[in-house]
């Protein structure tokens, strides 16, 4: 006979002694000013100041308690690809902005050694999880204080975003696509219905930023959710929610118009840019990008090994249009900074990942569904988006890492891991 059940870890009862405890105060915290604090110049200090205190305590933690973590393949490779690009920085045409991007990158490199060290188990995965949770409501509540409902539907109207006075439109349209799969997450996964409320803010605001990629990341996680939901009916599932998707995509190129709905308007242009014959439809942006991609692979074909290092793309771009200006895209933006060598290092953060989270989807371990989607959504992300020095992205290898090597600790024996899902069956 069996009955359903959910166990919870032993180390859910570990009680923590107070440099992890204010440690993990100062992490939350941190995590909380990314999405509005650190944008203020009168009030970025404030991040800093909690960044500052994370630090200290994780290395007071870290030396009386030892508590450390494991030198994983994550850690290597950027380790690496870090130091991979303070060589690169020898021999740059250019070295304009080289030094600074240089220490931004070591910064984030703490920043990721920082985030893993402070998560040692599902405990602290959770923490983290809810940190990133409640920021990106902080934000949301904060933007309808902000604007007022009425000048954010105003906005949406006449086709004008909201965001550049807070943080930053297209970023904060990808903290809702976060904020968003998890709800879903803990929706479907977990039966939290209270996160339908959470999850109807968070669309309002990111239909306020209009972010066009961020709805797109959105469809592909939603996608791979309902996947990965239960093994039964995955196929029908998949044809299901494609169905769907395609019927949204014919209502917004049918009803796209920039006079009647701007909002379906900017969805609809995303779509012609894929077209060899380009209407009007398409703005110049999503022309422009594409035009920066394609130089972005001849600068890189005329060095695709080693690369020019870093900053350099903005460099040569200069060159032809008198002003320093980023690929928009991730890939290009490594392998013309560091070539082939870089780009391995880097990226190979990623196989890394999706071979460890598709192995552990085999028994259906809780929160791989979800690791697996951000890990996606990201690196999707990365087409449209310059990423490298950006801290969301390393605030997820860290995750990713940590919760890998969390998992692994199962394997071996070495702690009792949980049910996969809310109402699995196991003997009685």
């Amino acid at each position: 006979m069996t009955r359903p059940m959910r166990l919870e870890m032993p180390s859910f009862q570990r009680k923590y002694g107070f440099f992890k405890l204010m440690s993990m105060v100062f992490l939350t915290l941190y995590i909380y000013s990314l999405y509005v604090i650190a944008y203020s110049e009168s009030l970025n200090f404030i991040s800093d100041i909690f960044f500052l205190g994370a630090i200290a305590f994780s290395f007071l933690n870290f030396i009386i308690n030892k508590d450390g973590f494991k030198l994983d393949f994550t850690f290597f490779s950027l380790l690496l690809f870090v130091t991979y690009a303070m060589l690169t920085s020898f021999w740059a045409p250019s070295q304009e902005g080289v030094l600074g991007f240089i220490f931004t990158l070591i910064q984030l490199f703490g920043m990721y050694i920082l985030v893993r060290i402070n998560i040692q188990d599902e405990k602290d995965f959770r923490i983290v999880l809810w940190a990133i949770f409640v920021g990106t409501l902080i934000m949301c509540i904060y933007s309808v204080m902000f604007y007022g409902i009425g000048e954010i539907i105003s906005r949406i109207s006449v086709g004008h975003r909201i965001g550049a006075e807070i943080n930053q439109s297209n970023g904060m349209g990808i903290y809702c696509t976060v904020l968003n799969i998890l709800c879903l997450y803990f929706i479907m996964f977990e039966k939290k219905y209270w996160c339908y409320l959470v999850l109807a803010l968070s669309a309002f605001i990111q239909i306020g930023a209009g972010s066009r990629k961020s709805f797109i990341l959105l469809g592909i996680a939603v996608l791979i959710l309902f996947m990965f939901k239960t093994k039964k009916g995955i196929v029908i599932r998949f044809m299901v929610v494609g169905v769907i998707l395609f019927v949204a995509i014919y209502l917004v190129l049918e009803f796209a118009d920039r006079e009647s709905n701007y909002f379906l308007y900017r969805i609809a242009q995303i779509f012609e840019v894929f077209q060899d014959d380009r209407s009007s439809l398409t703005d110049d942006s999503l022309l422009t990008r594409s035009g920066m991609i394609q130089y972005g692979l001849e600068l890189w074909s005329n060095n695709p090994i080693f690369g020019y290092g870093p900053e350099q793309y903005e460099y040569f771009y200069s060159l032809l249009h008198g002003v320093r200006r980023p690929p928009h895209n991730t890939f290009i933006q490594v392998l013309v900074g560091y070539g082939a060598i870089g780009f391995s290092f880097f990226y190979g953060i990623y196989a890394f990942v999706y071979s460890k989270l598709i192995s552990m989807l085999k028994n259906q371990r809780k929160y791989s569904v979800l690791m697996l989607t951000f890990a996606i959504m990201f690196l999707v992300n990365d087409i449209g988006a310059n990423m490298l020095n950006n801290k969301y992205l390393y605030l997820f290898f860290a995750i990713y890492a940590a919760y890998i090597s969390i998992k692994l600790d199962y394997e071996k024996g070495d702690m009792t891991d949980e049910i996969p899902y809310v109402g699995a069956e196991v003997p009685h």
